[in-house]
Formats: structure tokens, sequence, C-alpha cells
């Protein structure tokens, strides 16, 4: 198959960066193309947390993560070893798979005018005298500009600073027994170990989502990380006790540049959107906040006219000091000496939490519909 060449944007990625800017370009009256290279619905390494931010974006591209049947989040537990801060979110949270929300958003942008090819991936992206040109599982495609939404997969030749050197992260679903299954209901978990953290949730179904972040190296193999976290955290060992795992094996990535924040484009034409952009930690839970605000930021800059090295200072501009502070969160959550005396801190204070919690969430996600465009930027 070979496409034609075309003036809108071709988004490289269905994930939430990726299908949001496809809904606000398809909305103005363009016509993306949007490449996602899974075939099918895909589970995607993910904490699954929807913030308030995140349910905002969400509802103003037309989906409504509570009628997917999202759990909702009411509170969250800081736990190290014996130690437990608890306390109440200050926003209405919800938890939703990656792969139902993504399922949901593609759907979202297809019906809405976007031109989305699932099964087919980009092997090569590279710039040419006529623009882009991509080498793709189902054809050349040429493009005037390119919206680049790989998530935390590195496009051949387009790398982001720190891989080399980033964290890994893990996932997996299980399914608990009825006790423990009513006593996480409504509630989010972080277990602190040395080196890294884990995260415990409910999501869609009666089903649970176990996530972790790990220094580069600090263990080989999930069973590994599992034994540990059981025989130093009496909470989670309870949790885990006689439950189902849900996946034949765990998800895993390598190379996750936590607090990579680009502030530089690279080339007038290429828009680098979610985690191609910033990567924040994940224990702020605000990793599909950022993609949802910044294709739809990328969205507006294009239909403004502006390019993407515009798109890229004011993305950075926005997040800035939410990324500041949650670098410096995952700094200390990864730390073993210093997490005892977290803990400590916030359990004496509990409100800090909540004060964390809403520091990190995005301050004005990109709500506002742009107005439909007869054209966008094309720069050569």
């Amino acid at each position: 198959m070979h496409f034609q060449p075309l003036t809108a944007p071709v988004i490289i990625g269905g994930g939430p960066a990726g299908t949001a800017a496809a809904i606000r370009l398809a909305r103005a009256g363009q016509a993306p193309i949007l490449l996602e290279r899974n075939a099918e619905p895909t589970h995607k390494v993910c904490g699954d947390f929807l913030g308030a931010d995140a349910i905002s974006l969400l509802l103003d591209l037309g989906i409504e993560p509570a009628s997917l049947g999202a759990a909702s989040i009411q509170r969250v537990r800081v736990v190290h070893r014996q130690q437990v801060a608890e306390t109440s979110l200050p926003f209405a949270a919800l938890s939703l798979s990656r792969r139902m929300l993504d399922a949901a958003l593609l759907q979202r942008a297809r019906a809405v005018g976007a031109d989305v090819h699932r099964g087919t991936g980009v092997r090569r992206l590279s710039r040419g005298e006529a623009g882009w040109q991509l080498d793709t599982s189902a054809g050349p495609l040429n493009a005037s500009t390119v919206f680049l939404a790989t998530g935390k997969h590195d496009m051949r030749d387009h790398p982001r600073p720190g891989t080399h050197t980033g964290a890994v992260g893990m996932k997996t679903y299980l399914r608990l027994g009825p006790r423990q299954t009513a006593a996480l209901a409504g509630s989010t978990e972080l277990y602190l170990f040395p080196g890294g953290y884990a995260g415990l949730q409910p999501v869609e179904d009666g089903k649970v989502v176990l996530c972790a972040a790990l220094r580069h190296g600090r263990f080989r193999h999930w069973t590994e990380l599992i034994d540990l976290l059981t025989a130093a955290t009496p909470l989670l060992r309870d949790r885990l006790a006689g439950a189902e795992v849900l996946l034949a094996r765990p998800l895993a990535v390598a190379g996750i540049p936590y607090g990579m924040l680009r502030r530089h484009a690279g080339h007038a034409a290429l828009f680098r959107l979610g985690d191609q952009a910033a990567v924040i930690p994940s224990l702020t839970g605000d990793g599909i906040a950022i993609a949802l605000h910044s294709g739809s930021l990328a969205a507006r800059c294009w239909l403004d006219r502006q390019d993407a090295e515009t798109y890229q200072r004011r993305l950075a501009a926005g997040l800035a000091g939410q990324m500041l502070l949650a670098t410096t969160l995952h700094t200390l959550a990864i730390n073993g000496v210093l997490q005892p005396t977290a803990l400590r801190a916030v359990s004496l204070f509990p409100p800090i939490l909540q004060w964390f919690a809403a520091a990190t969430r995005i301050r004005r996600p990109l709500v506002q519909q742009s107005s439909p465009a007869t054209g966008g930027l094309h720069p050569a």
C-alpha cells in the first residue's frame, strides 16, 4: 500500500498523546493520518492512574472513563516496611487500564474523522528535500509535519537523552482475594524499597494493577523484586496472598529517562508528544495527563500556524515546575537511606501527601477546542 502525500500532520503512535492530537485536529476540519503499530488493543507499562487533570482532558475529548468501568480512587497510602502513611486525595481520581483507554481513544479518533491505521509500524523516519519520509510496514509515506507520539519506545535515529541510564518499569495485573479486594478498594498504594518503588491499585472489572519503577540493574527478575517486597512489607504480602496473576508474564521496559523535559524541537516540523517530550516519574500518576495535554497543545499550535519549536517551548514552560518537584520526589522515593525519614515525616503530617498530589498535576490542562482551520503550518 502506498499513501499519498498530504498536508495534515502524520501522527506516529496511538496512545493518549497521539489520539488526543488526532481528535483535536479532526474536530478542526483536518484529516490527520494516525499510525499505530499494534493491530489490537494491548497493555502498556503505565500506572493506569487518571487524576483530575487527565479526567478533564478526556471528557473534553469525548471520553467518559467512568462509563468504561474505571475504578474510583479516593485515598493514597505510602508504605515502607511496617510504616504506613495514609490520607485522602485532594481531587477525584479514577483508574483504568491503558488497554481499555487506548482502545476508546482510537475509536473516538476514527469517529471524528482521523484516518487511523492500526497494525502499521514505522521503521524509520528521515528528513529529505520534500519533507519527512516514513518507512512504514504498509509502504512509504511522505509528510510535511510529523507528530512523534511513540511513548516509551524511541524512534530509530530520534532517541531521547538519558535512555542508556534510565530506569526500568515493570507491570502486571492481578485478581486479589475477596478480603484484600475490599481492603484496597478506592485506594492507591505506593510501596518504597531501596532503589525503587511499586504501586498497587484497582482498575476495571475487579482487577488490580501492580507496577514498579526501579534503578537500571537493581533487579534482574520480576520474581526477585516481588520476593523482596513481600518479605519486607507485611501489607503487600497480605495483599498478594493467594492472588491470581492475569498476565502470562509481566510487561517490562528499560531506559525510561525520568525527569526528561524537551525544551527544543530539533526541527520546526517535528512535534514530540507524550513521553517523547516529557517523562514525569511514575509515582506522581500524571503521565497520562501530560500525554493528553501535549497532544492537545501540539494540535492547537499547528492549527495556529506555530512551529514545533514554539510548541516545545510552551509545553516545557508549562510543565517545568511540576517536573522539577516530581523529579525531586522520585529521587527521595528511591533512596533507601532517606525512605524511613520521609515516611515518618508524612506519617506525622499526612496533608503533605495531599499537597504533593495537587502540586504535581497540570495546572491548566488545555481543554478548549481549537477553532476550525483551513490549513496549518507546513514548514519545509
